[in-house]
C-alpha cells in the first residue's frame, strides 16, 4: 500500500498536464489594473501638460500685447483656455498680475516685490501683498524698473477611473508663467480699479 501511494505521488509531482485557468484568476485582475493605471496617469499628464501650454499661450498672448487690458480682454482668454483643455466653466479660472520690484531686486530672500495690479477672470480674486509669502518662489529675479506678468490657470480635473482600481482622486491643475513685456515696458490694466489693485482687495 505504502509503495503504491509512493509512486501515486511521484507521478503527481511530475505531472505537466493541467489547464491556465487559475493563473488566468490570479493574473486577469492584475492585468486590469496595469491597464488602467497606466491610462489613468497618462491622461493626468495629458491633462496637466495641456494646462501648461494652454498657460504658454495666454502667457505670450499678453507679453506682445501694446494696448490696455480689461475685464472683458480676460474673459476671452479665458475663453481660450477652455478651449485648449475642454475645462469645466464652472470652476476654471486664470489670473493676471503684473508684478515689480522696488528695492533690493538682486536678492530674493529681502527684496521688495509689489503687485501693480492683480486681476481674475471666472471668479478668481485679486492677489494681496501679503501673497507675495506665497508666490515670491515663483518669481525669478529681475532689476528694478522692470515689470513681469504673471499669469496663473486652475483646472478641475477628474481621472477616468476615480478611486475605483487606481488610488487616484480629483484635483486641481494649478500652473504658474512668469513673463516680461515684450514691446513694451508693462502690461497696461483699463478695467476697475486701473490705478492699480482695488482698494476693496486690501479690506
Amino acid at each position: 500500500m505504502s509503495n503504491f501511494f509512493s509512486k501515486f505521488f511521484c507521478k503527481f509531482r511530475s505531472e505537466q498536464d493541467g489547464t491556465l485557468s487559475v493563473e488566468a484568476v490570479f493574473a486577469f485582475p492584475l492585468l486590469i489594473w496595469a491597464a488602467t493605471a497606466t491610462y489613468t496617469f497618462f491622461d493626468a499628464y495629458k491633462a496637466q501638460n495641456a494646462s501648461f501650454r494652454a498657460n504658454y499661450t495666454i502667457s505670450d498672448i499678453l507679453s506682445r500685447e501694446t494696448e490696455s487690458v480689461d475685464l472683458a480682454y480676460l474673459n476671452g482668454l479665458m475663453t481660450v483656455f477652455r478651449f485648449m483643455t475642454f475645462g469645466d466653466a464652472a470652476t476654471s479660472w486664470i489670473r493676471v498680475s503684473l508684478v515689480q520690484c522696488t528695492a533690493d531686486c538682486t536678492d530674493e530672500a529681502s527684496r521688495d516685490l509689489e503687485f501693480d495690479w492683480s486681476h481674475g477672470a471666472n471668479g478668481a480674486p485679486s492677489l494681496l501683498a501679503a501673497d507675495f509669502d506665497v508666490y515670491g518662489s515663483k518669481i525669478p529675479l529681475f532689476p528694478i524698473g522692470d515689470k513681469l506678468i504673471l499669469v496663473e490657470t486652475s483646472l478641475d480635473y477628474t481621472p477616468p477611473f476615480a478611486n475605483m482600481l487606481v488610488s487616484f482622486p480629483e484635483r486641481k491643475l494649478v500652473s504658474h508663467v512668469v513673463t516680461r513685456p515684450r514691446f513694451g515696458p508693462q502690461l497696461l490694466w483699463s478695467g476697475p480699479g486701473a490705478n492699480g489693485i482695488d482698494e476693496e482687495d486690501f479690506e
